[in-house]
């Protein structure tokens, strides 16, 4: 597993450093691994005009901001003797938090750095790993929620009803912003890398396994988080994280998507490191 996170990539024959792997390399293993050969491009943007850049500071800031404002803010008004921090979504927002305050300290630290300073292997890995989790996440629990959720949690007699802002704020803003800091941010997207959203929904899976059998009470006062995660209907709850798994990596992969995209566009503007 160390070798696998410290493994390195394949090199690129196109004379550009920032040249995605090919379909085959993006299989390969060490796809899963978290190593990537220019780790400043975590900290800027692809369409920034030289090594750094005030506005991209500005704009993480603003983002950080943003989400970070929206987490402390609902936790304060929905904290409710604790019962906020079982919900998925509110697992996934505070992420959103989270990944974009700590890549706003990081562009922060960079900004200020001497141009040869080099982010700490750790520092990267770890967002790197967090960024992918939270934006595959936003966009399934949004597709799960408008699909599914919505708009029966909205009668007023709802225990878990938030108001319209919040509402908006968890469960639209989140994969709508993060796809556009997607195309954005120079940092590079790994097709295996839905292992890790992956890895953290079965970490909600097991919270909720945990919750249902000490006896924990959802706001309604069921022993339940959600319907569709009631362990006394297993085949239910086995069909959902089925269906649940495959959503996450196909949103993981239109993610990708976006990245190659990014790429594809960069490159017929020269923006190709």
């Amino acid at each position: 597993m160390f070798r696998l996170l410290s493994g390195t990539e394949p090199e690129s024959s196109s004379g550009h450093l920032q040249e995605p792997l090919s379909l085959r390399d993006e299989l390969r293993f060490s796809g899963l691994g978290l190593h990537h050969h220019m780790p400043t491009d975590f900290l800027r943007s692809q369409w920034q005009r030289g090594p750094k850049s005030s506005i991209f500071l500005v704009y993480r800031w603003l983002l950080g901001g943003f989400f970070g404002t929206g987490v402390v803010s609902c936790i304060y008004q929905y904290y409710q003797h604790g019962n906020f921090f079982i919900f998925l979504t509110n697992w996934g927002f505070v992420l959103c938090g989270i990944t974009s305050i700590a890549g706003a300290i990081l562009v922060t630290i960079y900004h200020y750095k001497p141009e040869s300073w080099v982010p700490p292997s750790c520092w990267i890995k770890i967002y790197w790993a967090c960024y992918w989790i939270n934006i595959s996440l936003a966009c399934l629990i949004a597709v799960v929620y408008w699909t599914a959720i919505y708009p029966k949690d909205r009668v007023i007699t709802n225990p878990t009803r938030v108001s319209d802002l919040f509402n908006i704020w968890t469960h639209l803003l989140p994969p709508i912003f993060f796809t556009i800091d997607n195309f954005l941010v120079a940092q590079p997207a790994r097709l295996l890398h839905f292992v890790y959203p992956l890895a953290f929904l079965h970490l909600y899976g097991i919270f909720a396994i945990i919750f249902y059998a000490r006896g924990g009470r959802n706001l309604d006062g069921k022993h339940y988080i959600y319907p569709f995660l009631n362990f006394a209907k297993p085949k239910i709850v086995l069909r959902t994280v089925s269906w649940l798994s495959i959503m996450l990596v196909s949103l993981s992969s239109l993610q990708y998507g976006v990245y190659r995209l990014r790429n594809f566009i960069a490159r017929k503007l020269g923006k190709l490191l």
